[in-house]
């Protein structure tokens, strides 16, 4: 009875067939991540909040809100500019990230400046109307608040 024994030349078709199927898996596998990452950030639930927002009041005049590549809602305030009333004018150049509530109408964001503090509630009444409650806390101890009748552009 004779034992074959394989020689070390038998094995070499498969290994470089194993390395060949590895060498053409890899991109593949590269281009299906990035793909499916991608189709990750583009598979975000619209928000109905997102668009440009526009009022009458002087006071804020416009809040932009729209979706980050990381699904998160940014905003944007923007108040009538006091030297050319047919702008606006940004409230910093930083956006804001948007804060969620359980209600899904309701969302709000905030900014803290030098001698205050300021939330803004967003509560969407149908797809092209929202009323903003702007709030200030002075360091004072002053208070004021003001609601504002939004229509999206």
């Amino acid at each position: 009875m004779t034992t074959h024994v394989p020689s070390a030349g038998s094995h070499l078709p498969r290994v470089t067939a194993l390395l060949v199927t590895a060498a053409l898996a890899l991109p593949l596998s590269v281009a299906f991540t990035l793909s499916s990452a991608a189709d990750a950030s583009a598979s975000c639930v619209a928000s109905p909040f997102a668009g440009r927002w526009r009022s009458s009041d002087d006071r804020l005049s416009r809040i932009d809100l729209w979706q980050g590549e990381d699904c998160q809602l940014y905003a944007k305030a923007w108040s009538t500019c006091e030297a050319d009333a047919t702008r606006d004018c940004s409230w910093g150049s930083r956006s804001r990230a948007v804060q969620s509530s359980p209600n899904r109408n309701f969302r709000f964001f905030s900014y803290s400046w030098n001698n205050a503090s300021e939330v803004l509630q967003l509560r969407l009444q149908d797809k092209s109307h929202m009323s903003v409650w702007d709030h200030t806390d002075y360091t004072s101890g002053k208070k004021v608040s003001l609601t504002v009748p939004m229509v999206k552009d």
